[in-house]
């Protein structure tokens, strides 16, 4: 079941401190990549936006998760839900895409779908593998408004590497967010450590990759640390 893809939640600082009994280390993001940085003294966990208004009408909207469901509300009615199918593991209000307004950006597990092409291709397709045992694969969404009504800005096909978690923040200074992944295997065990931490930038059609590293990472923190740098905490 997609449901052994536990999502290892964006701990805040103290949750991490508290329950990470390996020592903490600081990554940062640098012009040449991620980089070792010195633990921050005395950091505040890096704040999420808690609402954002989606449609522009002057009302602040926010998301509920409950169930794999998620809920985009409005003065407490609801306004979007994603579709039947879908688990959603994780959602957060970003603006990866880079245009000024906001958007949600989901981890999702649905049914795979190989793409169209796929067909006529030899051995089932370049994607055919992207999936786990019971044939349901890993997906990152944007979900905004859309002039008239909410719908997907932007889905990624399935992912050759299923992101376990996830985080959105303007990493090196420069004004604009990075998309932060915790990434795994489909044939990974239950509760398993992800394999890899990847960054990732909008290139205008999509993400691509900016740095990443390998090993062992049961899960990570943002903190604010001198200056307004966000650091990545990782045990």
């Amino acid at each position: 079941m997609v449901r052994k893809y536990f999502s290892l939640a964006v701990l805040a600082l103290g949750m991490l401190l508290q329950t990470s009994p390996a020592p903490l280390h600081a990554l940062s993001l640098e012009p040449a990549g991620l980089a070792p940085a010195a633990l921050p003294a005395g950091g505040l966990p890096a704040s999420l936006p808690a609402q954002a208004d989606f449609d522009h009408d002057g009302l602040p909207e926010r998301l509920a998760l409950a169930g794999g469901r998620l809920t985009i509300l409005s003065n407490g009615m609801s306004t979007w839900q994603s579709p039947v199918g879908w688990t959603v593991l994780q959602a957060q209000i970003t603006d990866l895409n880079r245009d000024g307004r906001p958007e949600a950006t989901l981890l999702v597990w649905r049914p795979f779908r190989p793409w169209p092409v796929d067909q006529w291709l030899p051995f089932g397709g370049r994607i055919s593998n992207f999936h786990d045992e019971d044939g349901d694969s890993c997906h990152i969404i944007l979900i905004g408004w859309r002039g008239k009504a909410y719908g997907e800005l932007w889905a990624g096909s399935a992912l050759a590497e299923p992101v376990r978690s996830f985080a959105a923040a303007d990493l090196n200074g420069d004004g604009s967010q990075e998309l932060l992944t915790l990434e795994g295997n489909y044939a990974d065990a239950h509760l398993a450590p992800a394999r890899a931490l990847k960054v990732w930038g909008w290139n205008g059609f999509g993400f691509s990759i900016v740095s990443g590293i390998e090993g062992k990472f049961t899960a990570l923190a943002l903190v604010q640390a001198n200056a307004g740098r966000i650091l990545i905490l990782v045990p």
